[in-house]
């Protein structure tokens, strides 16, 4: 690759990156608070989807920088 891009500096800064984006999600994770029913039908399908949205959100936020990243830079690397 080219000395303007570096294939193991996008790893290291992709998996810091994606370390982070993991920590956040998981400190926010959706729960189901004490003072309502864990049982409750319509609980369990709200909160299964509220954690599918969240899952789904937040591997969004923690692929595309990196993948657009090493598009850019393979882009950039091609014509240099």
């Amino acid at each position: 690759m080219s000395k303007i891009f570096s294939f193991p500096v996008w790893l290291v800064l992709s998996l810091i990156w994606t370390g982070l984006v993991a920590y956040y999600a998981y400190t926010t994770l959706p729960h189901v608070p004490m003072d309502m029913s864990a049982s409750d039908p319509a609980t369990v399908e709200a909160l299964r989807a509220a954690t599918g949205k969240h899952a789904f959100t937040y591997g969004l936020i923690a692929a595309a920088p990196p993948a657009l990243a090493l598009l850019i830079g393979w882009l950039v690397c091609r014509r240099a």
